[in-house]
């Protein structure tokens, strides 16, 4: 099973404050919906265009609506330009399932990139007619080395008028992302394409210039040992068991990490570039793939987690997951790498959480711990907990 990564972001037309582009998406258990529409015109109109578009199909499609379904209600909801005849709207419709499946439909937007080891992937689009509108639709495969690039028309115009008299178009930006590194993340990827069109417009760009970039990565079993065994005596056998598991290995909590690194004969070193006003530096052991405090640290990554799993939210969690600090770190390793989470529980109390001036006490770090175990399970994870 895959995690799908997704980033999108955009340039608003010079002289506008509202963008006439909009990106909505929707996480289902099995697949990620996504859907880029650009509205008629530039401004306001253009934005409510665009955005009820993108919020119509997403909305209709993850409830199980047909192609058919969704385009007829937007046809016979949104208007058609009384002065110029057109549509309303342009959209691409992208929908990617955790185990690689990808489909698209476009209607009158930029054709998508599909690139696979610096390689165009050939799609094979069906053309169909619907509610008069020509739909092109397409089935592809998606692996740890393919990359997709949904733009709006504002990419393939980048520089018209300034830098480039026939502005960017779409074969020289397909060449451009073929030869992007493909170990960039998603939001790389945006902000690669994004940054680009920006020089091109010479920072006023001349129409609304939208990315979407969606990659997916290989997911894994992560080992999560938080708050030392309730008996002492058990530390060595405990942490035995978890470095002869299969996966990576999370600890959080600086009692925990302390013994871990003993047991190890290891060193735990702080990286203080990690640390911000509200949460604790990150450390690091040999062999351990992220060490964190405890408490602070799961109770923030729980927030971007809960975000996470909102529609409404989504979009403001997965840029958190890109911030250098500790919950985001954890919250990422969760939500983007983890298909099975293996916890050990410590269930020995802290001195710290018996003193009554202490806001995060004992059963708040349990009752903490079982939400974040049932976050991660709302997810679609397989989740298995031990006490000790």
């Amino acid at each position: 099973m895959y995690y799908i990564d997704t980033s999108f972001d955009s340039l608003v037309k010079h002289g506008e404050e509202l963008c006439g582009d909009h990106v909505e998406q929707a996480r289902l258990k099995d697949s990620c919906i996504l859907v880029l529409s650009d509205g008629l015109g530039s401004g306001v109109k253009a934005n409510i265009l665009a955005t009820l578009t993108s919020k119509i199909a997403v909305t209709m499609l993850k409830e199980g609506a047909t192609l058919e379904e969704t385009i007829d209600t937007i046809v016979h909801t949104l208007p058609v330009c009384n002065e110029r005849h057109l549509a309303y709207s342009t959209f691409t419709i992208v929908k990617i399932y955790n185990d690689g499946r990808g489909y698209a439909a476009e209607f009158d937007n930029p054709f998508i990139f599909l690139i696979r080891n610096g390689e165009n992937v050939p799609l094979k689009r069906q053309k169909r007619v619907l509610n008069n509108k020509t739909i092109y639709e397409c089935s592809f495969t998606m692996d740890r080395d393919t990359l997709l690039v949904a733009v709006s028309d504002g990419v393939i115009h980048a520089g018209v008028g300034r830098s480039l008299d026939l502005g960017w178009q779409w074969d020289n930006v397909d060449e451009y992302v073929k030869n992007l590194n493909m170990d960039f993340s998603a939001l790389d990827i945006t902000n690669n394409i994004l940054d680009k069109c920006r020089n091109l417009y010479e920072n006023e760009a001349g129409d609304d210039t939208t990315v979407l970039s969606v990659k997916i990565k290989e997911q894994e079993t992560i080992n999560l040992f938080t708050g030392p065994p309730k008996n002492p005596s058990e530390d060595y056998n405990v942490i035995k068991e978890i470095l002869n598991a299969e996966g990576k290995i999370v600890v959080c909590g600086g009692t925990t990490a302390n013994i871990v690194a003993r047991l190890l004969g290891a060193e735990l070193d702080v990286d203080i570039s990690t640390m911000t006003q509200e949460l604790p530096p990150i450390g690091k052991i040999p062999g351990i793939e992220l060490v964190t405090e405890g408490v602070i640290t799961i109770n923030k990554a729980l927030d971007i987690m809960r975000d996470y799993i909102v529609p409404e939210k989504n979009a403001a969690a997965l840029k958190k997951l890109n911030e250098k600090n500790s919950a985001s770190m954890l919250a990422a390793l969760i939500i983007e790498r983890c298909e099975k989470l293996n916890m050990w529980i410590g269930q020995a109390v802290n001195p710290v959480h018996q003193n009554p001036k202490y806001p995060m006490d004992f059963h708040f770090k349990m009752k903490q711990l079982e939400d974040f175990i049932s976050v991660v399970r709302q997810m679609g994870k397989e989740v298995n907990v031990v006490y000790i």
